[in-house]
């Protein structure tokens, strides 16, 4: 696993500092055979999260998403269905570090996986799958894209 500071966000971050970055990510939804979803509790703020992360450079969005599935959950992707595409300024904002960014998010359906679910990594404090009544603190976009997820009819969304 690559450390912040040696990622290529973690990169420009230190050239541009604070400054609005377009941030190009992915993110998985995993549902398992009951149709839960699984959340991970991220370690850096203790919120309730779908996997993902910031892509790097010369990886394609597909590695992306594997690699961050792996490193956060210890799954490994199998394959996927790009379900939607969001962007533009309703996803910008000030992250706790005081970094701006508007993020470019690649939302993922994992149609297959395999491993054994890790709890606790570098980058999450606990994960498990939850129903949607089970739910616990996290942001409102992971809820926008489990809407979407119901909805999917097999043409992207983009939004």
């Amino acid at each position: 696993m690559t450390s912040f500071e040696e990622s290529y966000l973690g990169q420009i971050r230190k050239l541009v500092g604070n400054r609005k970055l377009l941030t190009p990510a992915t993110r998985a939804i995993i549902q398992d055979e009951r149709g839960r979803t699984l959340f991970g509790q991220r370690r850096d703020n203790h919120k309730w999260g779908l996997p993902g992360g910031f892509m790097e450079l010369d990886e394609t969005v597909y590695d992306a998403l594997c690699r961050e599935v792996k490193e956060e959950t210890g799954l490994d992707v199998l394959s996927a269905t790009l379900i939607a595409i969001y962007s533009g300024p309703r996803f910008a904002g000030t992250n706790q570090y005081g970094n701006e960014y508007q993020m470019l998010v690649f939302q993922f359906r994992v149609d297959k996986w395999g491993g054994l679910l890790v709890k606790e990594t570098d980058e999450t404090l606990d994960a498990g799958f939850f129903s949607e009544a089970e739910l616990l603190d996290c942001y409102e976009y992971y809820r926008e894209a489990l809407d979407d997820l119901s909805s999917f009819s097999g043409q992207m969304i983009l939004k």
